[in-house]
């Protein structure tokens, strides 16, 4: 890791925050988001979210770097109809806007690769690794290599370029043979990469499953787990009771009021201890998930930004980050990854938006979208709590020379 955001190419000094970051915008709107449903409406103005816009890119920057974060998990998925289905040239000319932003150095960024794209079967939550799959993934390794590799802002731990990777606890088949093969072509290029595979949920699917039994697991797949230097979860959306390791009845509602803490931390130790503390894992953390905008006739339960009824509208985020990230985050890999910046359509993002609260929305019923929950007019909130949250995990890898102050879990953990 980078030691600063100014020398992003030497080797860093713990820890580390990064966010997911999507160039999708405001193209993305046109699939449907809560903001729009909102009374009043308060979904950005496109102007303000351009995805093609080096300003754009500077505000959440600087933004970003006010809160703490120190990088972005930039997503790439040029075969997506969200790029109107243009090619890797769409791609490839939001990552340039980006890369344009005149505070550039002062943030780094790595790959995020929709993995899960090349090939998902949706009725065995599967994506079977196949040689045409594999040729694909090596050929776009390669392209990062030489497009962005080299940028002197890309995200390096111990020197070597991150790539995070989207759903790899879909992959199936030789999902060894299909890394290793990429491992192989960069080092031709002169890189030798560090794979972050999304591996943590609380069901993921067998790595060789069979045809006759279960779709889904609670039990993490070592052998496709040690194929990746790191593992992390995308989310740990926590709205549907068979994706908990125990029924406990109570997934729904406010956070405050489910085991939500005790069960994420659990997942998290559960991965960890599947190999021994071999693979570091990474902690998640999420803002809120409501993809009632996007997805409703799914009728998945919101998970609101508010810990507690009357509580901040950062609240969800601050308890989550104190009380799961900071105690089960990895010594060997101090990192903490915020999901997200700006995905609009499962209304996770924490950029600052305007307005007024608001618990009412358009359907007949008033809160079909909302389901009674607060949004709207949250502005820097989040910001401002995660400014304070990564101080405190500073604070606990602050320790003497050599070592990583992890003594200090506890007093930084304070409420929990």
């Amino acid at each position: 890791m980078e030691a600063t955001p100014a020398s992003a190419g030497t080797d860093a000094v713990h820890p580390l925050v990064g966010a997911y970051y999507y160039l999708w915008n405001p193209e993305n709107f046109a699939g449907g988001t809560l903001r729009a449903h909102l009374e009043p409406p308060q979904l950005p103005a496109s102007s303000l979210v351009n995805s093609r816009s080096p300003q754009t890119a500077a505000r959440d920057i600087s933004n970003a770097r006010q809160a703490g974060i120190n990088f972005f998990a930039i997503d790439w998925w040029p075969y997506d109809a969200g790029y109107s289905g243009e090619d890797y040239r769409a791609a490839d000319g939001a990552m340039k806007d980006f890369l344009a932003a005149p505070n550039i150095s002062q943030m780094r960024f790595a790959m995020f690769y929709e993995t899960w794209n090349l090939g998902f079967d949706p009725g065995r939550e599967s994506t079977p690794v196949t040689f045409q799959m594999e040729l694909h993934f090596d050929s776009d390794m390669v392209h990062f290599a030489e497009r962005y590799f080299h940028n002197p802002s890309y995200l390096r731990i111990h020197g070597r370029p991150v790539v995070f990777l989207y759903l790899t606890r879909t992959l199936t088949g030789d999902v060894a043979g299909m890394i290793d093969g990429a491992r192989t072509v960069l080092k031709a290029k002169g890189f030798n990469p560090f794979f972050i595979g999304d591996e943590v949920y609380w069901r993921v699917t067998p790595e060789n499953p069979n045809p006759a039994g279960p779709i889904l697991t609670t039990t993490p797949q070592v052998a496709r787990i040690e194929q990746f230097d790191a593992i992390t979860s995308y989310i740990l959306y926590y709205g549907d009771p068979d994706f908990l390791l125990g029924p406990t009845g109570d997934f729904t509602g406010y956070p405050g009021t489910t085991d939500i803490v005790a069960d994420e931390r659990h997942l998290l130790s559960a991965y960890s201890a599947a190999t021994n503390g071999r693979v570091p894992v990474i902690p998640d953390i999420a803002s809120s998930f409501n993809d009632r905008g996007f997805r409703l006739p799914t009728n998945h339960p919101a998970q609101p930004r508010q810990w507690l009824p009357g509580e901040g509208p950062a609240s969800t985020l601050d308890h989550l980050f104190r009380c799961v990230a900071l105690p089960e985050v990895d010594p060997a890999l101090p990192i903490v990854m915020v999901t997200s910046w700006n995905d609009w359509n499962e209304d996770t993002g924490i950029e600052p938006i305007g307005g007024t609260p608001t618990h009412l929305d358009d359907s007949p019923s008033g809160t079909a979208y909302t389901q009674g929950y607060t949004y709207g007019g949250e502005g820097r909130a989040a910001l401002r709590v995660l400014r304070a949250d990564t101080a405190l995990l500073d604070r606990r890898f602050a320790g003497p020379t050599g070592t990583t102050g992890q003594s200090q879990a506890s007093s930084v953990t304070g409420s929990c």
